[in-house]
């Protein structure tokens, strides 16, 4: 591992610190928000938990880009000829297999009225790809500098998506701040689950996407008054006293966070209390 020796060093060791710092907080942050409660009062604060996480994520990376440019690409040695090589081969290889594709897909999709020569366009399209790939082979490129340059923009990318990401989720919770909840009668919800898959599902929690009607027209119709997520944690008593003939429920219109829902005619209900 490289030792950081020089002024400049300590400095970049002192920034990957503060990196690693926000990045084991994002990750806490985003761990909390897998097993929290999302419904009741509590449920919108935790909402919030997620953006920022995100937020966190974002200024980890932020931290982190510098450190990688002044690592790999400021230290590399630049040899021009080469690089004018490297950016010559992602401009060919962008026409040759990203504006190709593009085409003969378009070519494809309207053979019905041009015929015979819409096939030929895609065919001509194709070729071009598969000839360039062929002479890439006999002239390989290493991507050198391109690559570590990438790579840092790259990062940069998800620093700031992160940031924005996270900014928008926490918006979303303050508007709810400000507007307050809403409080109303249905008759009726449909429900649709959210599982996620990969890596992300060790982070994100499996939700339930409720639909809530006011009646029967307005389900037949597909015309949704309201729209909650509920952590499949909560949701057998949401489901409870959602599958009853008539529930009132009070929400947060903007994050779609359930503060409390109770049955009408019985004392069943879920979340805070509500009258």
């Amino acid at each position: 591992m490289k030792r950081f020796t020089t002024a400049e060093g300590r400095g970049q060791a002192v920034a990957a610190m503060v990196g690693c710092a926000f990045l084991f907080a994002a990750l806490g942050t985003l761990a909390y928000s897998r097993f929290c409660t999302s419904i009741g009062a509590l449920g919108l604060y935790n909402r919030a938990s997620v953006g920022v996480g995100f937020i966190l994520f974002g200024i980890s990376m932020a931290f982190f880009t510098p450190c990688l440019y002044l690592q790999r690409l400021h230290r590399a040695h630049i040899d021009p000829v080469q690089l004018g090589g490297e950016l010559k081969g992602v401009v060919l290889g962008f026409l040759c297999y990203g504006v190709a594709f593009i085409f003969a897909m378009g070519a494809l999709s309207s053979a019905d009225e041009t015929g015979v020569v819409g096939i030929a366009l895609a065919i001509a399209c194709v070729a071009v790809a598969v000839c360039y790939r062929r002479y890439r082979k006999k002239n390989p490129i290493a991507y050198k500098h391109t690559g570590l340059a990438a790579l840092v923009v790259f990062c940069g990318a998800v620093a700031v998506f992160s940031v924005v990401a996270g900014a928008l989720s926490c918006g979303d919770v303050l508007d709810d701040f400000s507007g307050g909840w809403r409080q109303d009668e249905f008759a009726f919800y449909g429900a649709s689950v959210n599982r996620p898959s990969g890596r992300g599902s060790m982070l994100t929690p499996t939700t339930i996407e409720v639909d809530l009607y006011e009646d029967v027209a307005a389900a037949d119709a597909r015309r949704a008054s309201a729209y909650l997520t509920v952590n499949a944690s909560d949701w057998p008593q949401v489901e409870r006293v959602l599958e009853e003939p008539l529930a009132e429920v009070r929400w947060y219109p903007k994050t779609g966070t359930l503060v409390g829902a109770r049955d009408v005619d019985s004392p069943l209900a879920a979340g805070d209390p509500i009258e």
